[in-house]
């Protein structure tokens, strides 16, 4: 993979998890009782782990289940892989002498592609969720 094409993947990757946050939040404030509003203000600050939570608390007691369950695992996951993607991706191959050849820059590459085929996935899912989720409970 040319620089090019990781810097292109790697971008596309973590827009995918800045919207997936913010669709949950959305979900979240719409199935919440109350002025969707003020419920997105009240969980604005709110991290990903306790907004993941929170949703799938709600969402299992909604009687329709909006976001399935392979995608909640992946959703617990997501945290730690937008950090690695955010903060150390780059410093695991940078270093390396000849790092576009090296072992390290193609393990970073093929971890980049695999996250970025299932956060695609999700994020498409996700945004599903949001859609269908603001025509049921659209207030």
């Amino acid at each position: 993979m040319t620089i090019d094409e990781f810097y292109k993947i790697h971008g596309q990757t973590i827009m995918c998890f800045q919207i997936i946050e913010n669709d949950l939040k959305w979900i979240y404030s719409l199935m919440k009782a109350g002025d969707v509003n003020v419920t997105y203000a009240s969980i604005s600050k709110c991290t990903l782990g306790e907004v993941v939570s929170m949703l799938k608390e709600l969402d299992k007691s909604s009687g329709e289940q909006f976001i399935s369950d392979n995608d909640y695992n992946f959703l617990r996951q997501m945290k730690e892989k937008r950090n690695y993607w955010c903060h150390r991706a780059y410093i695991d191959f940078m270093y390396e002498p000849n790092w576009d050849v090296s072992t390290e820059y193609e393990n970073v590459c093929q971890r980049l592609l695999r996250d970025n085929k299932r956060i695609m996935i999700v994020y498409k899912n996700v945004e599903q969720a949001k859609i269908e989720a603001n025509k049921v409970f659209a207030r």
